[in-house]
């Protein structure tokens, strides 16, 4: 389970001396203890873990954004590092031309458009493709 290999790799830091490692991996365990204490049912599913772990690496991404605007490099790194840690434990995203073909499709089976259309690709696509992606391509080529 993706939650037992955070929890082993931060040992595996604390034991290196890595401490900015450490430090990353902290956080998000700590997210992820705050959402095993809502969930009821046993431990915490890969699923719900990826969606905490996007969720992080959003936040990331604006911080980054929000950084090298007031020209905080330093900083920007940081969330960088962050970001390509996080990274690391997320599944692999689809491309835009897969999305685009799975959107394709879901149109051709459904005859929906527009904003029906991306409710019914979000929810078949949650977690496998970048939110923002989909919106793009069902705003160019299906609105």
């Amino acid at each position: 389970m993706l939650y037992e290999r955070l929890k082993e790799e931060s040992v595996t830091a604390l034991k290196a001396g890595d401490s900015r490692l450490l430090g990353i991996l902290r956080l998000l365990l700590s997210e992820l203890a705050y959402a095993q204490a809502d969930y009821k049912e046993g431990d915490l599913p890969d699923e719900e873990v990826v969606r905490i772990l996007s969720k992080e690496a959003k936040k990331r991404k604006e911080a980054i954004e929000i950084y090298e605007k007031a020209g905080e490099a330093a900083r920007a790194d940081q969330e960088k590092y962050e970001l390509g840690v996080i990274d690391q434990y997320l599944p692999r995203l689809m491309g835009e031309s897969e999305v685009e073909a799975e959107v394709s499709k879901i149109a051709s089976e459904t005859g929906l458009s527009g904003g029906r259309l991306m409710g019914a690709v979000m929810s078949k696509l949650r977690g496998k493709v970048d939110g923002g992606m989909i919106n793009k391509i069902v705003l160019e080529k299906y609105s």
